[in-house]
């Protein structure tokens, strides 16, 4: 009996070295992450049916190394006229409001130098809205995708500076003498970024 419980202890002390000695893979690895997440201020400088727009909102990610993974929201700050003397829907007074709000996705080129690129896109869901006052009159809802080039400055280890440029792609513009195109544009971005990078 103690013959048989000594070679099942050497042989149960064998398989668990030998299954040390083995190294775990998995599709993708997670050992030398760094986990963290980020938050902060976003503005784009664009244009809204020919006209300046503001757009102001904010967003926060969680950071998976160089790539990021969150929410944002933008709102349109400036009153844009209607100017559609041909839709009876509209009068005078009424005027534009934009939001959209959604995924928030990108990736830090060498995102530890003072000074990187940063690619990003904006995939979200929102409204256009006509009308003189708040809420408004007209309103039809939107898809936005608004891929983004950055340069980032490292300010501090909590703080980034994100200047660059973007462009926004309206789909789903339903609105009376209105279509995509009317939306769709380029502009600036500036964005600043609170977290532990």
């Amino acid at each position: 009996m103690r013959k048989a419980t000594l070679a099942g202890f050497i042989l149960l002390i064998s398989i668990t070295s030998w299954s040390q000695d083995k190294e775990y893979k998995t599709i993708v690895d997670f050992n030398d992450a760094r986990i963290s997440g980020m938050g902060g201020l976003m503005m784009q400088f664009t244009a809204v049916d020919g006209e300046f727009a503001h757009m102001l909102g904010g967003g926060g990610a969680v950071l998976l190394g160089d790539f990021f993974v969150g929410a944002y929201g933008l709102g349109l700050t400036n009153n844009i006229p209607v100017i559609r003397p041909d839709e009876p829907a509209y009068q005078t007074g009424d005027r534009l409001s934009v939001g959209h709000g959604g995924f928030w996705l990108g990736y830090s080129l060498h995102g530890e130098k003072p000074i990187h690129v940063t690619f990003s896109t904006l995939l979200g869901w929102g409204s256009i809205g006509v009308g003189s006052e708040y809420p408004e009159t007209i309103t039809d809802g939107i898809f936005v995708i608004s891929p983004t080039i950055e340069a980032e400055l490292n300010m501090t280890r909590f703080f980034r500076i994100g200047v660059g440029a973007t462009y926004n792609i309206y789909t789903f513009v339903n609105l009376p003498g209105y279509s995509g195109s009317d939306f769709s544009a380029p502009g600036g971005f500036l964005a600043f970024k609170f977290g532990w990078f």
